[in-house]
């Protein structure tokens, strides 16, 4: 689906209408000499659908008294049916917008009018028919002469205009397929206007399920994906003009394609695309190394959202920390650390919020700071609690309508410095610049290349290459404005939360039994950062579901581990040990203590140290206890992560060492009793054979 980061091309109806009169002085005189000469608003209704144009090539990126506009691109047919004589014509404007509300509205749809339309025969091109599927290029050379501009400063709508027939066959006098751009008239200015661009590697929303994710991934980074043609754009710029934004989630994601970990059996995934995955993680990190790099939070979490909640902020902060500290440590990269609201927006709450665990910049769309003027420049700062919040403002400002090649972004960074020299030239104190935000969403396309950007870029007297990291440190104005007091878009519901806050309970208790593993406390913190991320907008539903399931995974993982013990305690003496036996029938190393509690409370026994045991193991060890006067009790064995109980207790008696010394004096009274007997027996046994020859030895005499 389209980045909400960007408005959506134009395809509504279209209207007359007049153009506002408002802004700067030369936009005064430029509409009024645009009524002198005549210029009368073209009526274009929508698409008709069935035929879409591009433009793919643009020259000159700049206008001249002299110029000659070559214009090119494609013209597709994604219908059915078949469309005959098809013509692409130039439209034009006569006279320049000056101002950003003029270039908006037509970019939004509220204005339809581009220019008047070139008909003079060897202008136009004669593309001819398209059948369902099919696609043709289109040429268009007309020097400037032939529209008859006024030569005022400002911006120029112009674009391309297709007529074609039908299979009705209708022939239109309004177009059935149009894209616009446009071209600025400067003169050269005091000072070149700072311009650059701005990469985003983001991942996208979350589909329907986790092999609907993967391959979605896989499509984005592999050759014609997304991803993969902007970065190889993006690479091929000069330094200077070049601004990441990674989110170290894409690494993750990658990473786990390449070494097909944690893929779904139905995901659709061959060892091309393993190695396609390898080689976009290297070169993006190889790029970012080389480059002005900002990281933003870990799959982005949803700030405003926990803003709401922010006993569960501060309970999870540490872990959404984790997240991206540990996995730009695995990466090897660095850079300037950042937050991410760009489809949320901001709002008060959200930036005391922000500002209070640190300076760094938060990155916001600009409808979401309604003052916000281009005249603030792309950084600014907004007073909050803990101080003055910076922010890093995405103009979306788009240049056109149509869809966006390589050639319109140009031209999108060249309208906004020619915008921002028009405003530094009548206001000193202005900061406007020419930074621009490519959509993450953009698919560059076959044709993109350095050439056709270059010239935005410093390329001229115009514009001079910036980064993000310089225009932060040349000084940041203050934006006085107000803040909304409702986000753009709706954040995470509450029943949300609500489950992430189940998830990080079970998480805390996993961390407390599990020993040892690094990797697994950073996994649980990644895990826990991407429950609540942004890209579970759309599915906010299944965002709770899959977090409590998640949950209810860990604390059924943990369940299995119990403790065992006999079933019954006799002792030798009011004080003994008695064995007992933890059991860990996980996969992973666990430390825990074992509690022991009497059902007689005047005892107190004493817990059992942590204890460690091997995957899969049994641990024996001793339990001592005092009884004192008491004669027996019931006790329970617990097994603790921390101060949390964890799996199965085990429950037996023991009785006390006053039963034990009665059974062994009535074992020692019979035992004497057998003696005594015995001796008596043996006794009048002996005295007889010892009376009977004495008895004989007197008969004999």
């Amino acid at each position: 689906m389209p980045d909400p980061t960007y408005p959506r091309p134009y395809h509504g109806a279209v209207t007359s209408r007049r153009i506002r009169l408002r802004g700067l002085l030369l936009a005064v005189c430029a509409a009024a000499l645009w009524f002198a000469l005549g210029g009368v608003a073209q009526a274009e209704e929508g698409d008709q659908g069935g035929l879409t144009v591009t433009i793919d090539a643009l020259s000159p990126a700049r206008l001249s008294p002299d110029a000659t506009i070559q214009i090119s691109g494609t013209i597709e047919n994604t219908g059915s049916a078949e469309w005959t004589n098809v013509h692409a014509y130039l439209v034009m404007a006569r006279s320049p917008y000056t101002t950003r509300d003029q270039v908006e509205a037509l970019t939004s749809g509220e204005r339809t009018y581009i220019g008047d339309r070139i008909y003079a025969t060897g202008l136009f091109d004669e593309v001819g028919d398209l059948d369902g599927g099919d696609s043709a290029s289109y040429d268009l050379e007309v020097p400037l002469t032939e529209v008859g501009v006024t030569g005022a400063q400002g911006v120029y709508p112009v674009g391309v205009q297709i007529l074609a027939t039908d299979a009705e066959g209708n022939t239109s006098t309004t177009s059935v397929a149009r894209a616009a751009t446009f071209l600025p008239w400067v003169a050269e200015p005091e000072d070149p206007v700072p311009s650059g661009l701005v990469w985003s590697f983001t991942l996208g929303p979350h589909r329907e399920d986790g092999a609907e994710d993967v391959e979605a991934l896989r499509d984005a980074i592999s050759d014609g994906g997304r991803m993969r043609e902007q970065l190889d754009l993006a690479a091929s710029l000069p330094t200077s003009s070049r601004t990441l934004v990674i989110d170290p989630a894409v690494l993750d994601a990658a990473q786990n394609l390449a070494d097909d970990v944690a893929i779904p059996d139905a995901a659709d995934i061959d060892d091309e695309d393993r190695r396609a995955a390898d080689s976009f993680r290297e070169d993006l990190v190889a790029l970012a190394r080389s480059s002005a790099t900002w990281i933003v939070d870990y799959d982005r979490p949803d700030r405003l959202a926990l803003a709401s909640r922010p006993d569960l902020e501060a309970a999870i902060a540490p872990q959404l920390e984790a997240a991206t500290t540990d996995a730009l440590a695995q990466h090897q990269l660095t850079g300037r650390r950042a937050h991410w609201a760009a489809e949320t927006g901001a709002t008060t709450a959200m930036l005391n919020s922000l500002r209070a665990t640190g300076e760094s910049p938060t990155i916001v769309r600009s409808s979401s700071l309604p003052d916000w003027e281009q005249r603030h420049g792309s950084l600014v700062t907004v007073e909050t609690r803990g101080g003055l919040a910076p922010l890093a403002v995405n103009d979306t400002l788009r240049a056109g309508d149509g869809t966006e090649t390589a050639v319109t972004l140009r031209q999108r960074v060249l309208v906004q410095a020619a915008l921002a020299s028009l405003s530094r030239a009548v206001d000193p104190q202005s900061r406007a610049d020419a930074l621009t935000f490519v959509d993450p969403s953009w698919i560059p396309g076959s044709g993109a290349s350095a050439a056709a950007l270059v010239p935005a870029l410093g390329g001229d007297d115009l514009t001079h290459a910036v980064t993000l990291d310089e225009l932060l440190a040349g000084g940041v104005d203050a934006y006085d404005g107000e803040l909304p007091d409702q986000p753009l878009t709706a954040p995470l519901p509450g029943s949300v939360l609500s489950a992430v806050e189940r998830l990080h309970q079970a998480q805390a208790m996993a961390a407390a039994t599990v020993t040892g593993q690094d990797d697994h406390a950073s996994t649980l913190a990644r895990e826990l950062s991407s429950a609540v991320s942004v890209r579970w907008l759309d599915q906010p539903e299944r965002a709770a579901s899959s977090a409590a399931q998640r949950a209810d995974e860990i604390r059924e993982s943990l369940d299995g581990i119990e403790v065992l013990g006999p079933r019954a305690v006799t002792l030798s003496s009011n004080q003994g040990s008695f064995p007992l036996t933890i059991s860990n029938p996980t996969a992973l190393p666990i430390s825990v203590s074992v509690d022991l509690d009497a059902s007689n409370p005047a005892l107190d026994p004493a817990v059992i140290p942590p204890v460690d045991i091997a995957p899969g193991e049994r641990r024996t060890v001793n339990a001592d206890i005092d009884l004192g006067r008491q004669t027996s009790t019931t006790l329970t064995a617990q097994a603790m992560a921390g101060e949390t109980p964890i799996g199965r207790p085990a429950e037996f008696n023991v009785r006390s060492s006053q039963v034990g010394v009665i059974v062994w004096l009535a074992m020692g009274a019979a035992a004497l009793g057998v003696v005594v007997a015995m001796g008596r027996r043996f006794y009048r046994r002996g005295f007889r054979r010892l009376s009977e020859p004495s008895a004989k030895a007197s008969a004999d005499e």
